[in-house]
């Protein structure tokens, strides 16, 4: 990833370093034209908004692409043409987002240092009417389809988009004027779409997209508006002045070595909000974690929201968290699985709730007595074969970075050790799963000690461990764990086991995978049995959820964390998904449910079928906190599901129920739960 170019901008003679994102105020700009005249008077304000999504299209191919690192424009002989591109925006300009009315707009794109179109290029900005190609469904039963050359939907350019591509600040950025197009949708839906496209024959840019790109290199929308009020005037240049002395703090910091301050609210009052894409070396509370002296300098971006009143600012900045060449040398891993122990209150809950019913864990059996050591280039797939053809024995990574380009077929009785979360990483840029097995029954396999690191942007839809037994009932797989594991920036799942009995995750941290679809999520247990979760960090899943558990029994998770998500943070369901357990889980900051307990049957998704044999059955929830979510849980049918000593603090509410009936025991609510018996009366979700 580059550093953002900086430029300079002043805001009532402050002078601040505009990394691309953020707003100014002062006189009118500009005129627009004579068919885009400003309309109104007085003084305008303009922000920069980037895409709620982007992606872009390949002929009539229908390979999903929307969480692809770049965005193409291609003109190969007319858009259907098997090798043409078009790429494709979508922004939120409503007036909850742009508090005025809108004077002129602006998409711009910046080019990658690969591009391979020349400066001149001529491109077009096209209105997309059809806006539900968006892949966010407000409810489950708005329309929405998938982008892709299969799908393309109608475009119709726009007067004034076509520019050339142009050099600057040493750069190569398009910039096309979308003025009418941005008005009509801001007073319409909110939603403005848009296509870009070339009629220059064999001219291939590409350009940087939102989700892998920082600062001045990420799509954008430059909105000059009139603001409604006063206030509104105020508010935004508040939050000018205060995103423009974030990026300047930043700035001034240069690398970090130490932990520092990320500050919470700015000298003219607004509020910030950071959210780290990397925790692992920087957190969103300032936290630094220096990479060993085997590994590189971490650069970590650091998502910046300014808020004040009714403005709301974003910017992605970046940090720089440099190796550290004296960190003491670790003591070697143990490669034995330190003993996983349940809470007393735990156990204690489970006998007096379920009784007999319940079977706990059964830890893998390892070989610790052989062991092949592996240095990075070295072959890991070798040394697993080795000690599994021997009996089982321990595969030991020393530290450093692994690269890794085709799947670890993962065999029995082998333990997978590393030299530590921070010191140890396999770096996979294969496609399939990066961990997985082709046999039909795995068992007793242990993982611990490293980072498994996938490629954000890669097409080819990786999952970073999957294990898969044959058949539910005759061919599971056996005792799998996995400790002191970070499993991250994985487009597919981060962690998906299926059929498997007997599983423990202790200090597991898998995020910033699932940005596929919102199909993929941090971890994903389905057909399981017997699982054992502690001290589990499952936060920031990129489109899907932080957990979720379809037809599993006899679940343990205790001192689970899940923080920011678009989505769900928990999903159950499914025939058999009973005795499940959630000790001291907390989940916070998510956009729709924390905790999504349902009945339903998804062969037909716009069409609600209720099945009680898909609810969960038989829960506990004790000393948890769901906390700053839109909503605390959607419950449907949930049968047998016990709340103790737990807190309820949500924004739109803490608890819908329809037909479940939990027994609640010292729960603090902001908002009452709510009862339904009838599905049609229940809230859009």
């Amino acid at each position: 990833m580059k550093h953002a170019t900086l430029s300079r901008t002043v805001i009532g003679g402050l002078s601040v370093a505009a990394l691309g994102a953020g707003l100014l105020v002062g006189p009118a700009q500009a005129s627009a034209g004579p068919s885009q005249k400003a309309p109104g008077n007085g003084p305008t304000a303009t922000m920069v908004i980037h895409p709620v999504l982007d992606t872009d299209t390949v002929g009539t191919s229908s390979q999903q692409r929307t969480w692809a690192s770049t965005l193409g424009v291609r003109d190969a002989g007319g858009i259907d043409a098997p090798d043409s591109q078009a790429s494709y925006l979508q922004f939120n300009i409503s007036p909850a987002v742009v508090p005025g009315t809108i004077v002129s707009a602006r998409v711009v794109l910046t080019a990658t240092p690969d591009s391979a179109a020349p400066v001149g290029t001529q491109l077009t900005s096209a209105f997309v009417a059809d806006d539900t190609w968006n892949g966010e469904q407000v409810t489950r039963y708005d329309p929405i389809f998938t982008l892709t050359g299969a799908t393309e939907p109608a475009a119709t350019d726009i007067a004034g988009s076509t520019a050339p591509l142009r050099t600057d600040h040493g750069a190569v950025r398009y910039e096309g004027d979308v003025t009418p197009a941005a008005r009509t949708e801001n007073t319409g839906d909110g939603r403005l779409s848009l296509r870009v496209w070339t009629t220059d024959q064999n001219a291939a840019a590409r350009f940087h997209s939102d989700d892998h790109s920082i600062g001045d290199n990420r799509p954008a929308l430059q909105v000059t508006f009139r603001p409604t009020t006063d206030r509104d005037r105020t508010n935004a240049a508040d939050a000018a002045k205060d995103l423009g002395d974030a990026r300047q703090y930043l700035r001034r910091l240069g690398p970090v070595k130490h932990d520092i301050t990320l500050p919470s609210v700015g000298r003219h009052g607004s509020r910030l909000t950071w959210s780290s894409l990397d925790d692992q070396n920087l957190d969103d509370r300032g936290k630094v974690t220096r990479p060993t002296a085997d590994l590189p300098d971490a650069d970590v971006a650091l998502d910046l929201k300014v808020t004040d009143g009714s403005v709301t600012l974003r910017d992605r900045l970046q940090v720089v968290v440099p190796k550290d060449p004296g960190a003491k040398a670790a003591a070697p891993v143990d490669a034995a699985l330190r003993p996983v122990a349940v809470e007393r209150e735990v156990t204690d809950l489970i006998s007096r709730t379920w009784g007999t019913a319940f079977t706990l864990v059964t830890p893998p059996t390892q070989v610790l007595t052989r062991e092949i050591p592996v240095a990075p280039g070295q072959s890991i797939q070798a040394a697993i074969d080795d000690v599994a053809a021997a009996g089982g024995g321990v595969v030991r990574l020393s530290a450093g970075v692994h690269p890794l380009t085709t799947p670890l077929n993962m065999r029995s009785t082998v333990t997978l050790v590393g030299a530590g979360q921070n010191r140890t990483v396999i770096q996979y840029t294969g496609s399939g799963s990066a961990i997985t097995t082709t046999l039909k029954q795995l068992q007793d396999v242990v993982m611990k000690g490293f980072t498994l690191e996938g490629v954000k942007g890669d097409l080819g839809g990786a999952i970073g461990i999957y294990f898969a037994g044959a058949d539910p009932e005759s061919a599971h797989h056996h005792r799998i764990a996995l400790q002191d594991v970070t499993v991250k920036n994985f487009p597919g799942h981060g962690v998906h086991m299926k059929r498997t009995t007997d599983i423990i995750t202790d200090h597991l941290t898998s995020m910033y995978n699932g940005e596929a679809n919102s199909l993929f999520h941090n971890s994903y247990w389905l057909f399981d049995n017997r699982i054992l979760q502690s001290d589990t960090q499952l936060s920031k899943p990129v489109l899907g959820k932080g957990a979720k558990y379809t037809s599993t029994s006899d679940v343990i998770t205790q001192r689970m964390t899940i923080h920011q998500a678009v989505s769900n943070g928990i999903q159950a369901d499914g025939s058999n998904d009973v005795r499940i357990f959630f000790q001291k889980v907390n989940i916070s900051d998510v956009g729709k449910t924390a905790l999504w307990m349902i009945c339903e049957i998804f062969s037909n998704p716009n069409q609600y079928t209720e099945d009680p044999t898909y609810a969960p059955d038989h829960v506990i929830i004790n000393r948890s906190s769901f906390v700053g979510n839109l909503r605390g849980g959607v419950w449907k049918i949930a049968q047998d599901v016990l709340v103790r000593d737990s807190v309820f603090d949500n924004i739109q509410d803490d608890l819908i129920l329809m037909k479940s009936y939990p027994e609640l025991e010292n729960v603090k609510f902001k908002h009452a739960p709510e009862y339904f018996t009838d599905n049609s009366q229940v809230p859009a979700l």
